[in-house]
């Protein structure tokens, strides 16, 4: 088995179903399998280089079959 990921970013997360909390956001994407697996913050550019994130996300993560 191998994990699949979802990465959205918090503006997008919180953006979306604006009519529900955070709580019932997450236990949306609970009822179709994704996991909660973390908060992946932006990193402050350092030595003149652009971080890969545009900004913080949320992570969720399921397992698949393959």
């Amino acid at each position: 088995m191998a994990w699949q990921y979802k990465v959205l970013t918090m503006e997008n997360f919180l953006g979306s179903d604006d009519d529900l909390t955070v709580e019932e956001k997450l236990n949306k994407c609970g009822k179709d399998d994704w996991e909660f697996a973390g908060v992946l913050q932006k990193p402050y550019t350092t030595l003149g280089k652009d971080p890969k994130v545009d900004g913080d996300c949320i992570i969720f993560k399921k397992r698949t079959k393959y």
